[in-house]
């Protein structure tokens, strides 16, 4: 992210800077554990579903690299690259590397839309793109950015059709604070289609947000799984879009 652009970069690093992590990274927010829980199982699932073993992977916006760890443990790939422009969150990635990890794992600072000009063309098997979209003042750059240096993408994003969680995105601090914006579905696909990419799968999940009382959160786990199966209306309720494009 262009630091002239996406100014909400600071919140990150101050959130690295005052808890040594991301907010949502911290498990000891226990609705922040389960909704990551449950997005990192379906990426997972997905990316073993339609990537091949041995496999190279960018991991845009990284973070501080919770997640992307847990792809190096669950996928075991070749080499997974992230990176992120907050370069705190980049900082403490790079000390949580483990020795036995060298050359399998590797962080960088950089700037999303100046991405194409750092790795040649198709340098990754695939490209997973998990909660960045909507923190992004240019999207399409983003990926117009990205459109040549893999042939498959995956993204994660929040909120996807419900009105609910909009509502508390354009009221929250936390969410005002750090400049998320979500976008519906269909545009995001149409940014995809228009660089080429075609919509493979899409998937709509989770009804518990980040940042919700134990009590309320062990309720909403509990119909979970009968909420997500209700055919059209799961995708106003469900807080999760997960898609997988491909050329």
């Amino acid at each position: 992210m262009r630091k002239k652009k996406e100014k909400k970069t600071y919140s990150f690093n101050d959130d690295i800077e005052s808890s040594g992590r991301y907010q949502y990274t911290n498990f000891n927010n226990y609705s922040a554990y389960i909704a990551t829980k449950k997005q990192s199982e379906e990426l997972i699932k997905l990316l073993k579903d339609h990537a091949s073993k041995n496999i190279n992977i960018l991991d845009v916006g990284c973070g501080d690299g919770t997640f992307t760890f847990e792809i190096l443990k669950e996928v075991n790939p070749k080499k997974i690259i992230g990176f992120d422009y907050a370069q705190s969150a980049i900082r403490v990635a790079n000390k949580s590397v483990e020795p036995r990890m060298q050359g399998k794992i590797e962080f960088l600072h950089r700037d999303v839309y100046n991405v194409h000009k750092m790795f040649k063309k198709n340098s990754f098997d695939v490209i997973v793109i998990r909660g960045v979209l909507h923190h992004l003042t240019r999207p399409e750059q983003a990926i117009k950015s990205l459109r040549n240096l893999s042939n498959k993408i995956i993204v994660l994003e929040p909120n996807g059709f419900n009105p609910i969680l909009k509502f508390i995105e354009n009221t929250s601090s936390y969410h005002l604070r750090r400049g998320e914006k979500s976008y519906w579905p269909p545009t995001i696909n149409k940014w995809f289609e228009n660089n080429g990419f075609r919509t493979r799968k899409q998937l709509f999940f989770s009804i518990v947000p980040y940042f919700c009382p134990k009590n309320v959160v062990k309720i909403l786990k509990f119909i979970e799984p009968v909420m997500e199966k209700v055919p059209f209306l799961k995708l106003f309720y469900c807080g999760t879009n997960l898609i997988y494009y491909e050329k």
